[in-house]
């Protein structure tokens, strides 16, 4: 337990939370490992778990939904962000999290000789999806305090590979794996996969045991004793304010939003694509050649394109490059529109050419992407609560991806491929034009922890402004979390109810919830024209009033959801089948296919 007794000697050794000189090490001795720690449980919950269910013969529809509806964890980090600023140190989160993601991976695999194994395995994904969480914010909290930020810049590209070297360990390794268990040893479907899951377990525990040693602690919390429950939620508030308080606010959100628009359409739904059925105009391809090409080959290349990325922007600047990484993230998903129209059951692709086309497109994702993660770090993490901002900014990067991977598969099942894809070429707009007019606060700024403008210069007038502003922001960023925090969640587990009751449940909670977003959202839009009003006649103010007009715009797009969502609930409490709905044989009245499952027929894609 000696690294336990570190981490006391660290949070004792400094206020500030610098780390005694003979323990650093160098970042290639942490930066890599801790990244692809990060990377094998966000990828096996995302992506692997949806290859699992595809083998056990659900459909794309039932495994969206369940599945995406799990990536809000990653949007709820903000609410528990602030707490780990207080107490323990980060690497002590870290180790905690590593060893407990490991037993539930052990524990999903033996789940799966369970009845209702789906829904078991779907709620420890949830748990493992918190646990995760937390592993990400401490790690991207080390990361930032424990690197200067020319460092920070200099390993964002290792970063990233690391990342995604565990997304090549998920993807790859555990689903080759469990195809050659089934291909080759002749082991049952749930045999392989409990095999790997179980795998996976002990991986995961073996990271933890080389962090014990070699994760620095990064800055430590200043130990406080007798700190009452109201004094740490006042200090989380304290710096969920903060964030609202910060100038460009809008635009950064927009581009943080918006960047990944058009991927979360393809994370869950891209990899169904390659796994489904050739008569369903989808690739058809084996466990083992989806883990070659999906996990191994393309993530290869997008690790190399990562590295190439992050040089790229050292080079140049992120401003000046941020629109072309854009370009890069988003104009390659015409490869999937291609294989769509390139496949027939008449015609399967053969494994090099699907293998080329989709590494295409993995190149240039891992090329771009880094560009979104540093803007994060350097434009909005920067200020008094680092850690916490930048969870707050990746949580509503995050949140694009989960109403867009739930929709993914039921719309891919009822558009069909062809038109599916073409619909992602047109959500990739957004991505461009956030890409465009993003904001850069902090350009100018000598100093990583002080803002562009002191808000100490600022006049009574400005002060006022700078309120009315911030009142804004936090009404209208209320109503936009509650909508794709609770909204997303509600509807895609509306799609699945079986029971009368529990279409009278979710409906009922729509509406709960839309009554407080047009509460919010209508107090940002009059908090939003109030800056405005206050800031006429004299030339103080303007720093703030970007966020004023940002609120408002956001704040009067909520109210129209909600009026949707309003419409949306009278029109189905209408037009259900209520005497189905409360019968004995209400699931299959409500959800008539959903116990099918499907076996494509038995046919060799071409090598």
């Amino acid at each position: 337990m000696a690294a336990m007794k570190s981490e006391k000697d660290a949070i004792k050794q400094s206020a500030q939370g610098a780390e005694p000189e003979k323990k650093k090490r160098h970042p290639f001795s942490w930066v890599l490992s801790s990244y692809v720690a990060m990377g094998i449980p966000y990828a096996m919950v995302i992506w692997v778990s949806g290859t699992l269910f595809k083998d056990l013969g659900h459909s794309d529809g039932e495994i969206t939904v369940a599945v995406a509806s799990i990536g809000i964890v990653w949007s709820l980090k903000p609410f528990w962000a602030g707490f780990l600023e207080m107490f323990k140190t980060k690497k002590f989160f870290v180790l905690s999290m590593e060893f407990v993601i490991g037993i539930l991976f052990c524990l999903m695999g033996l789940a799966l000789y369970l009845p209702g194994y789906f829904a078991l395995i779907i709620g420890l994904m949830w748990i493992v999806g918190i646990a995760s969480a937390t592993q990400d914010i401490c790690c991207d909290g080390i990361y930032i305090t424990a690197l200067k930020k020319k460092d920070q810049a200099q390993y964002i590209g290792y970063q990233s590979m690391a990342w995604n070297t565990g997304r090549i360990i998920a993807q790859a390794a555990v689903v080759y794996f469990a195809g050659i268990l089934q291909a080759k040893m002749g082991m049952s479907v749930k045999a392989s996969w409990m095999a790997s899951l179980v795998g996976s377990g002990v991986l995961m525990a073996v990271f933890g045991l080389y962090h014990m040693v070699m994760l620095p602690t990064g800055s430590v919390p200043v130990e406080k004793k007798g700190r009452t429950p109201r004094q740490i939620i006042g200090e989380f508030l304290e710096s969920a304010g903060d964030f609202c308080n910060k100038r460009s606010l809008w635009g950064m959100l927009a581009f943080v939003f918006f960047f990944r628009s058009s991927e979360g359409l393809l994370l869950v739904e891209a990899p169904l694509f390659m796994q489904g059925c050739l008569e369903d105009g989808a690739l058809q391809l084996s466990l083992v050649d989806k883990g070659t090409i999906d996990g191994l080959v393309s993530t290869v290349v997008s690790v190399i394109g990562g590295i190439l990325g992050g040089m790229f922007i050292a080079r140049y600047s992120l401003k000046r490059t941020l629109f072309v990484l854009a370009l890069c993230v988003n104009v390659p998903n015409a490869t999937y529109l291609y294989l769509s129209y390139a496949v027939s059951p008449d015609n399967p692709l053969s494994f090099m050419h699907i293998s080329f086309l989709v590494s295409l497109e993995k190149f240039f994702y891992g090329f771009g992407f880094v560009g979104n993660m540093l803007y994060m770090m350097q434009q909005i993490a920067p200020g008094k609560f680092k850690m916490t901002h930048y969870a707050f900014a990746t949580a509503l990067m995050n949140l694009i991806l989960v109403p867009t991977q739930m929709v993914s598969g039921p719309m891919a099942d009822s558009m069909g491929f062809k038109p599916y894809f073409l619909f992602v070429m047109v959500a990739c707009i957004p991505s461009l034009i956030a890409a465009w007019f993003a904001p850069f606060p902090q350009l100018k700024s000598p100093n990583e922890d002080v803002a562009v403008d002191d808000d100490s210069l600022l006049d009574d007038e400005d002060r006022k402004v700078q309120a009315a502003s911030k009142r804004a922001n936090i009404y209208t960023i209320l109503a936009v979390f509650l909508f794709l925090m609770l909204d997303v969640l509600t509807l895609g587990w509306l799609s699945g109810a079986k029971s009368g009751g529990a279409l009278v449940f979710f409906y009922g909670l729509l509406g709960v919830s839309t009554f407080f977003k047009i509460i919010l959202a209508a107090k940002g839009v009059s908090a939003g024209m109030s800056a405005l009003k206050s800031a006429k006649g004299y030339q103080g103010g303007k720093a703030y009033l970007s966020n004023a007009k940002g609120a408002m715009i956001a704040g009067a797009v909520m109210l129209i959801v909600s009026g949707i969502l309003s419409w949306y609930c009278i029109d189905k409490a209408k037009t259900t089948d209520w005497d189905c709905a409360f019968s004995d044989n209400a699931a299959q009245c409500l959800q008539p296919h959903a116990g099918e499952t499907k076996q494509c027929r038995v046919k060799e894609v071409k090598r």
